[in-house]
C-alpha cells in the first residue's frame, strides 16, 4: 500500500509539471456576418504590453477541418505554434481563426468576408492597422494567395503554404512581402506552379522567398513550416514607415545582426534599407 501511495504521488507530480510546462492559449467564441453570409471565428489575444496596440493575424485552416462547431479549426498545430511564438518574443497580437462552412472555400465568397472581419479589427481603433498578417496552409494557404490577390496594400506581410496561386493577380500580390514554404513529396500542391507565379511577382516588383523543403509531404509542410526564423520575417515587416526608418517590429532588441527586408543576414550595406538591433534603417 506504501509502495502504491509513493507510485500515485510520484504520477500526480509528473502531472503537475507537464501541465505547468504547457501553454495554452484561450481562444474565445465570435461570428462575423457581411450580407446574408456568418462566418464563426475564434479569437485569442495575446501579450500584456499595455502601450502597444496589437497587431491581428488572421490564420486560414486546410480544407480536412471545415465545418460549423467554431472548434475543429483549432486542432491545427501550426495554431499553437504561432501563439507560442508570439508569447515567447514578448510580441502583442489579436489572432483570428475562422472556420470555413462544409464544402466551402476561402477562394470564393468568402474571400471578401474575410477581409472584411479582419477589416474591422484595423479600423477599431484599438489594433495597428500597420501591421496585419495572414498565413494558412493548403486550403488556407490558397486563401492567403487569394486574400493578396484581391486585396492589395492591406496585409503587412504574408505567409501561405502549401498553397496555389495560379490564375491570381500576381502586380497585387507584389504589394505585399510574402514568404511561402513547398515540399517536394507533396503531391497535392505543386511546386512548379508556385515558381513560375514567383516570377511574374518579382517581375512585378514584389519580394517572394520560396522555401522548398527536401522530403516534406503536404501534411509535412502544413505543420511544420512556421518556424521562428519564418515568424521573425513576418512579424518584421510594418506598413506604417513611410521614411525608411523607426520601429522594427518583431525584431529582437538583443539581436545586433544586419538582415535586409527579406530577412537574410548581410554585411552593412553602402545604400538601401536594412536592420539592425530591432530597428530599420536607410542609407
Amino acid at each position: 500500500m506504501k509502495r502504491l501511495s509513493t507510485l500515485l504521488v510520484l504520477a500526480m507530480l509528473c502531472v503537475a509539471s507537464i501541465l505547468a510546462e504547457t501553454t495554452e492559449t484561450t481562444f474565445t467564441r465570435h461570428t462575423f456576418t457581411l450580407g446574408q453570409t456568418t462566418l464563426p471565428y475564434r479569437k485569442a489575444d495575446i501579450g500584456s504590453e499595455a502601450s502597444a496596440k496589437p497587431a491581428v493575424l488572421l490564420y486560414l485552416h486546410g480544407g480536412t477541418v471545415r465545418g460549423d462547431d467554431n472548434e475543429t479549426q483549432l486542432t491545427e498545430p501550426g495554431i499553437s505554434t504561432i501563439c507560442n511564438y508570439i508569447e515567447s518574443n514578448g510580441l502583442t497580437a489579436t489572432v483570428l481563426v475562422p472556420q470555413c462552412p462544409a464544402g466551402g472555400g476561402w477562394n470564393t465568397q468568402l474571400a471578401r468576408v474575410l477581409y472584411e472581419l479582419v477589416r474591422s479589427y484595423a479600423e477599431d481603433g484599438q489594433h495597428d492597422a500597420s501591421r496585419i498578417y495572414v498565413v494558412g496552409g493548403s486550403m488556407g494557404g490558397t486563401g492567403t494567395w487569394t486574400q493578396l490577390s484581391r486585396f492589395p496594400d492591406f496585409y503587412a506581410a504574408a505567409m501561405p503554404v502549401a498553397g496555389n496561386p495560379t490564375g491570381l493577380d500576381a502586380a497585387n500580390v507584389a504589394t505585399t512581402p510574402v514568404r511561402t514554404v513547398m515540399g517536394t513529396a507533396d503531391v497535392i500542391m505543386s511546386i512548379d506552379n508556385v515558381t513560375a507565379f514567383k516570377a511574374d511577382v518579382v517581375a512585378a516588383g514584389g519580394t517572394l522567398i520560396l522555401d522548398i523543403e527536401q522530403g516534406w509531404s503536404h501534411q509535412n509542410v502544413c505543420e511544420q513550416s512556421y518556424t521562428d526564423d519564418r515568424l521573425a520575417w513576418l512579424f518584421a515587416h510594418s506598413r506604417n514607415d513611410d521614411t525608411g526608418i523607426g520601429e522594427l517590429v518583431g525584431a529582437r532588441q538583443d539581436d545586433t545582426s544586419i538582415y535586409d527586408l527579406s530577412g537574410r543576414r548581410v554585411a552593412t550595406p553602402a545604400k538601401g534599407i536594412y536592420i539592425s538591433n530591432g530597428k530599420k534603417y536607410i542609407r
